[in-house]
């Protein structure tokens, strides 16, 4: 799309964007997100995809006017049957715990070209260490630019980002109930379009306490990719014993940088369940609300 094209579209946006939001049990935090949807991403529909929640989840996505599906296999077949049921040029992948800021939709459909396929907002924790180390992260791909691009392998994040729905239509993510976000960023890649990471930073409003054990479940997610054939197993269990590798580093390097103990032992906890990963790919163990470490 040429940029006289992407003005364009900003002028009519609603009708481009339709929203995907999977959730369970997110009455405390669906509210706020779905405001900032709502105010900074204007979508022509808001799609909630349900796994049977247990609290006021669904009345509340029923109170902003959301299309409510139910899906209990996986989170990526929830992001699918929110793909299916959309009809826009573009779809939003949002998070339940994600907050949109102002003037998101204008920023990032300012940067769309023919040659886009996704565009990732700079998600970023709220929760102190980890919001300074993703904004440095972040900070350093950027340099002096508001954008950079995601490579071959690279793991794109779906936890605020459009994507073009004809792009990964009918791609086959029911098994995977975390690192999805990984084969659709190859999907796009491979399709021959650019995955964006761009400015502005978008606030995650995730539980603190959580973060270890969502740190395991992601992990399993890597096993899992070798599992299913979707990665060659050695390169799979090199990022899993890379992701439990960093942990006692960073247990003592973030304890000392920041003078918080606190932190030796959350990244202690963080290894143990990383090495307790293999047990998600065993029996029945209940999917989690999603969250991302990077």
């Amino acid at each position: 799309m040429t940029s006289v094209g992407a003005k364009a579209m900003k002028g009519d946006v609603a009708d481009e964007v339709s929203a995907v939001i999977p959730t369970w049990n997110s009455a405390t935090r669906l509210e706020r997100s779905l405001e900032g949807i709502e105010r900074n991403l204007r979508p022509r529909r808001i799609i909630v995809v349900d796994r049977m929640s247990e609290d006021d989840t669904v009345d509340i996505a029923q109170r902003h006017g959301a299309t409510v599906l139910t899906d209990t296999r996986s989170l990526g077949s929830a992001r699918m049957k929110g793909i299916e049921e959309s009809s826009t040029e573009w779809v939003a992948f949002v998070d339940d715990d994600i907050l949109l800021p102002d003037g998101f939709i204008d920023e990032i459909m300012g940067k769309v070209d023919r040659d886009v396929g996704a565009i990732q907002g700079a998600v970023r924790s709220v929760h102190e260490p980890y919001r300074d180390m993703l904004t440095d992260s972040y900070e350093r791909k950027f340099g002096d630019r508001s954008t950079f691009d995601l490579k071959p392998g690279d793991r794109g994040l779906t936890s605020a980002t459009l994507i073009r729905r004809s792009l990964i239509k009918g791609l086959e993510l029911a098994d995977m109930d975390t690192w999805e976000d990984w084969l659709i960023t190859q999907r796009i890649l491979e399709s021959g379009y650019r995955w964006v990471v761009s400015k502005p930073f978008v606030d995650h409003f995730h539980p603190r306490e959580d973060l270890a054990r969502k740190g395991g479940w992601n992990a399993a997610g890597i096993l899992n990719l070798g599992r299913t054939g979707r990665m060659p197993v050695p390169k799979a269990l090199k990022w899993y014993l890379d992701t439990l590798l960093e942990a006692p580093g960073n247990a003592f390097r973030l304890s000392i940088r920041y003078r918080d103990p606190r932190q030796f032992l959350f990244h202690m906890r963080l290894m143990a369940h990383i090495i307790m990963a293999p047990r998600h790919l065993l029996g029945s163990v209940p999917r989690r609300p999603q969250a991302h470490l990077s």
